[in-house]
Protein backbone atom coordinates (compact mmCIF):
# COMPACT_ATOMS: atom_id res chain seq x y z
CA UNK A 1 0.00 0.00 0.00
CA UNK A 2 1.41 3.36 -1.03
CA UNK A 3 0.84 6.64 0.94
CA UNK A 4 -0.75 9.30 -1.14
CA UNK A 5 -2.39 12.72 0.04
CA UNK A 6 -5.45 14.09 -1.73
CA UNK A 7 -5.17 17.86 -1.90
CA UNK A 8 -8.11 19.92 -1.71
CA UNK A 9 -8.37 20.66 -5.64
CA UNK A 10 -11.52 22.31 -7.34
CA UNK A 11 -13.45 19.67 -8.99
CA UNK A 12 -15.33 20.12 -12.23
CA UNK A 13 -18.40 22.14 -12.77
CA UNK A 14 -19.80 20.01 -15.04
CA UNK A 15 -19.55 16.02 -16.79
CA UNK A 16 -20.03 14.57 -13.84
CA UNK A 17 -22.49 11.40 -13.06
CA UNK A 18 -23.92 10.46 -9.44
CA UNK A 19 -22.57 7.14 -9.03
CA UNK A 20 -23.64 6.55 -5.26
CA UNK A 21 -26.60 7.64 -3.28
CA UNK A 22 -26.97 9.71 -0.01
CA UNK A 23 -25.24 7.52 2.81
CA UNK A 24 -25.63 8.37 6.65
CA UNK A 25 -22.18 7.63 8.36
CA UNK A 26 -22.92 8.87 11.49
CA UNK A 27 -26.33 9.31 13.79
CA UNK A 28 -26.13 10.55 17.44
CA UNK A 29 -28.19 13.00 19.13
CA UNK A 30 -26.23 15.81 18.67
CA UNK A 31 -23.98 14.39 15.72
CA UNK A 32 -25.19 13.66 12.16
CA UNK A 33 -22.77 13.04 9.38
CA UNK A 34 -23.87 12.04 6.04
CA UNK A 35 -21.57 11.36 2.29
CA UNK A 36 -24.64 13.00 0.63
CA UNK A 37 -23.45 12.86 -2.95
CA UNK A 38 -20.42 10.86 -4.82
CA UNK A 39 -19.83 12.24 -8.50
CA UNK A 40 -17.88 10.52 -10.87
CA UNK A 41 -15.57 12.91 -13.79
CA UNK A 42 -13.61 11.58 -16.27
CA UNK A 43 -10.72 13.16 -13.78
CA UNK A 44 -11.69 11.80 -10.64
CA UNK A 45 -14.07 11.44 -8.12
CA UNK A 46 -15.80 14.37 -5.38
CA UNK A 47 -17.56 12.98 -2.47
CA UNK A 48 -19.69 15.53 -0.73
CA UNK A 49 -20.78 15.29 3.04
CA UNK A 50 -22.94 17.16 5.25
CA UNK A 51 -21.75 17.63 9.31
CA UNK A 52 -24.89 19.10 11.47
CA UNK A 53 -23.86 19.04 15.26
CA UNK A 54 -25.46 20.88 17.84
CA UNK A 55 -25.36 21.41 21.92
CA UNK A 56 -21.73 21.45 23.51
CA UNK A 57 -19.87 19.43 20.22
CA UNK A 58 -21.31 23.00 18.40
CA UNK A 59 -19.00 25.39 20.21
CA UNK A 60 -16.28 22.74 20.01
CA UNK A 61 -16.63 22.67 15.91
CA UNK A 62 -16.81 26.60 15.72
CA UNK A 63 -13.86 26.93 17.76
CA UNK A 64 -12.12 24.42 16.09
CA UNK A 65 -12.83 25.97 12.93
CA UNK A 66 -12.56 29.73 14.06
CA UNK A 67 -10.00 32.52 12.16
CA UNK A 68 -6.59 32.28 13.76
CA UNK A 69 -5.68 35.58 13.45
CA UNK A 70 -5.26 36.61 17.15
CA UNK A 71 -1.29 36.53 18.37
CA UNK A 72 -2.44 36.56 21.91
CA UNK A 73 -4.27 33.11 21.66
CA UNK A 74 -2.18 30.02 22.87
CA UNK A 75 -4.67 27.35 21.84
CA UNK A 76 -4.14 28.92 17.90
CA UNK A 77 -4.74 25.31 16.35
CA UNK A 78 -7.08 24.33 13.64
CA UNK A 79 -8.79 21.25 12.82
CA UNK A 80 -11.83 19.52 10.70
CA UNK A 81 -13.68 16.74 9.20
CA UNK A 82 -10.99 14.22 8.80
CA UNK A 83 -11.32 11.99 5.71
CA UNK A 84 -8.86 8.79 4.82
CA UNK A 85 -8.73 6.67 1.75
CA UNK A 86 -7.94 3.47 0.55
CA UNK A 87 -7.99 3.20 -3.04
CA UNK A 88 -6.72 0.24 -4.76
CA UNK A 89 -3.17 0.40 -3.63
CA UNK A 90 -3.47 3.66 -2.52
CA UNK A 91 -3.90 4.89 1.26
CA UNK A 92 -4.18 8.83 2.58
CA UNK A 93 -5.60 11.50 3.42
CA UNK A 94 -7.89 13.65 1.65
CA UNK A 95 -8.39 17.35 2.17
CA UNK A 96 -11.25 19.25 2.17
CA UNK A 97 -12.23 21.74 -0.79
CA UNK A 98 -14.31 25.12 0.09
CA UNK A 99 -15.74 23.91 3.72
CA UNK A 100 -18.51 25.83 4.09
CA UNK A 101 -19.20 26.28 7.60
CA UNK A 102 -21.73 28.26 10.00
CA UNK A 103 -19.17 31.28 11.14
CA UNK A 104 -22.37 32.15 13.51
CA UNK A 105 -22.71 31.70 17.05
CA UNK A 106 -25.85 30.23 17.21
CA UNK A 107 -27.23 26.50 16.87
CA UNK A 108 -26.45 24.12 15.00
CA UNK A 109 -23.14 24.21 13.07
CA UNK A 110 -23.50 23.06 9.82
CA UNK A 111 -20.70 22.52 7.22
CA UNK A 112 -20.95 20.82 3.92
CA UNK A 113 -17.16 19.99 2.54
CA UNK A 114 -15.54 18.42 -0.35
CA UNK A 115 -13.44 15.67 -0.80
CA UNK A 116 -11.55 15.55 -4.60
CA UNK A 117 -9.88 11.94 -5.09
CA UNK A 118 -8.15 12.37 -8.10
CA UNK A 119 -9.10 8.97 -9.69
CA UNK A 120 -11.75 6.77 -9.96
CA UNK A 121 -10.62 2.85 -8.12
CA UNK A 122 -9.94 0.82 -10.71
CA UNK A 123 -11.85 -2.03 -8.46
CA UNK A 124 -14.95 0.17 -8.00
CA UNK A 125 -14.94 0.22 -4.33
CA UNK A 126 -13.05 2.57 -1.60
CA UNK A 127 -12.95 2.51 2.12
CA UNK A 128 -13.64 5.25 4.00
CA UNK A 129 -12.87 6.64 7.20
CA UNK A 130 -14.34 10.17 8.72
CA UNK A 131 -13.03 11.46 11.96
CA UNK A 132 -12.84 14.64 14.30
CA UNK A 133 -12.01 13.86 17.70
CA UNK A 134 -11.81 17.17 18.96
CA UNK A 135 -15.58 17.59 18.76
CA UNK A 136 -16.01 13.79 19.81
CA UNK A 137 -16.53 12.46 15.84
CA UNK A 138 -14.66 8.75 16.43
CA UNK A 139 -13.68 7.08 13.60
CA UNK A 140 -16.27 5.77 11.35
CA UNK A 141 -15.02 3.52 8.16
CA UNK A 142 -16.99 2.31 5.93
CA UNK A 143 -16.78 0.41 2.31
CA UNK A 144 -17.94 2.83 -0.58
CA UNK A 145 -19.22 0.56 -3.56
CA UNK A 146 -19.35 2.39 -6.70
CA UNK A 147 -19.16 -0.53 -9.54
CA UNK A 148 -16.99 0.40 -12.61
CA UNK A 149 -16.21 3.67 -13.27
CA UNK A 150 -18.90 5.38 -16.04
CA UNK A 151 -16.14 6.58 -17.65
CA UNK A 152 -14.65 3.77 -19.11
CA UNK A 153 -11.78 5.00 -20.71
CA UNK A 154 -10.26 6.89 -17.58
CA UNK A 155 -10.80 4.21 -15.27
CA UNK A 156 -7.76 3.10 -13.02
CA UNK A 157 -5.34 5.09 -15.03
CA UNK A 158 -2.51 6.35 -13.01
CA UNK A 159 -1.92 9.40 -15.00
CA UNK A 160 -2.95 12.06 -11.74
CA UNK A 161 -1.17 9.44 -9.35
Amino acid sequence: MRRHRWPALVPPTSGGIAVHAAKQIVAEKDLTLELSAVTAFPSGLLLQFTLLVTGIRADFARHETRPLTDPSDASAQWSYLAVRIVADTLDGTADPHHPIQDLTDSEPYRTTPQYWIDSYPRTGTMTVTTSWTQIGLHPATFLLTLGPSPFPTTAGTDARR
